[in-house]
């Protein structure tokens, strides 16, 4: 017979990934003939049913269908765990691991959380007000992530409430958009997940000195162009008047 001790373990792994929920027993003279995987809270809740050497499809839930496995080499081994591929954001949840012989006995029970991570996308879109206006995309991330902008030296700068929403596969995209107004040759958006997927993803770009210089130079020039034709306008019309 088989023998083994129940234990809980949480596994992490990021959306398109193939992930493994570990299970083993000890195997004396039997290799392990009927074993099944199920997921809490799903109906039917069968991620992999095995039975008298070959997996059993009837009662297997659809979400699973094509990316369920076990390492049927490995049998041999007292090894049962479960291989998922192309895990989804839903496949997150509690797995157990039983083996059926008689009697059945629950082997291991996992808790698979899934993320989901994507580079971000940093751009310069139109300023409002003086200065270079950024704005830092994270598109399908799971848990939902924070962004901040650091400048050359690391610092944090100060930026606008981000938005966020909600897509069909439930990942999370944000954007937030900082106005640099103090020179820095590089600004750097950080994404990261604060809970549960520890994952970070940076991305940066270099800000070259006219850059920030242009608007405000620009702005200088207009107002004193502006003050020259005041000037003259002023100027003919007081000559003007004279000759009246």
């Amino acid at each position: 017979g088989a023998s083994g001790n129940s234990v809980s373990r949480k596994i992490l792994a990021s959306a398109g990934e193939t992930v493994i929920l570990p299970c083993h027993v000890n195997v004396s003279a039997d290799i392990p003939a009927d074993v099944e995987w199920s997921k809490e809270g799903l109906d039917p809740n069968i991620a992999f049913l095995y039975r008298d050497g070959c997996e059993t499809y009837e009662m297997k839930n659809l979400v699973f269908q094509y990316r369920t496995n076990l390492f049927i080499n490995e049998l041999k081994n007292g090894n049962i765990s479960l291989r998922i591929s192309n895990v989804q954001l839903s496949d997150t949840g509690i797995y157990i691991c039983k083996t059926l012989q008689r009697p059945p006995r629950e082997v291991v029970t996992i808790e698979l959380v899934v993320g989901a991570v994507s580079e971000p996308q940093l751009s310069v879109v139109p300023a409002v007000d003086d200065g270079v206006t950024l704005q830092c995309e994270a598109n399908c991330w799971f848990p939902q992530p924070e962004i901040t902008f650091l400048d050359e030296q690391g610092n944090n700068i100060s930026a606008e409430t981000p938005k966020s929403g909600v897509d069909s596969r439930g990942c999370y995209t944000v954007t937030r958009r900082v106005t640099v107004q103090t020179a820095t040759k590089r600004v750097t958006c950080r994404v990261q997940q604060p809970h549960h997927i520890n994952q970070t993803r940076v991305t940066d770009i270099y800000i070259p000195a006219n850059c920030m210089t242009s608007c405000t130079l620009t702005t200088s020039i207009a107002v004193v162009v502006t003050a020259i034709i005041c000037a003259l306008i002023g100027f003919l019309f007081k000559k003007c008047g004279n000759f009246g």
